[in-house]
């Protein structure tokens, strides 16, 4: 699933829970942008706990570790990105 499609059905799910309520395109476009934010602390948090577990566990090889969070940390700024890109 697209994250764009995730922030879509999220608003989606807001906008039923609003039922009766008039939504405006200008409170969609808020509701898509806390989602948006929403999913970018996530990923940042979620990043933070790998790294911190990849430094726990490869402690003695800290050449490895340092390796993996790498590219975890590339992965995060592309999906990142991605996220910005939803605006």
């Amino acid at each position: 699933m697209t994250l764009k499609k995730l922030a879509d059905e999220a608003v989606a799910e807001l906008q039923t829970a609003l039922s009766g309520v008039a939504v405006s395109e200008e409170l969609k476009q808020q509701m898509s942008k806390i989602v948006e934010r929403t999913l970018i602390k996530t990923v940042q948090q979620t990043g933070q706990a790998h790294r911190t577990a990849t430094q726990a566990c490869c402690g003695a090889e800290a050449d490895l570790a340092h390796k993996i969070n790498e590219q975890v940390e590339r992965a995060n700024v592309a999906l990142i990105a991605n996220l910005m890109a939803l605006r």
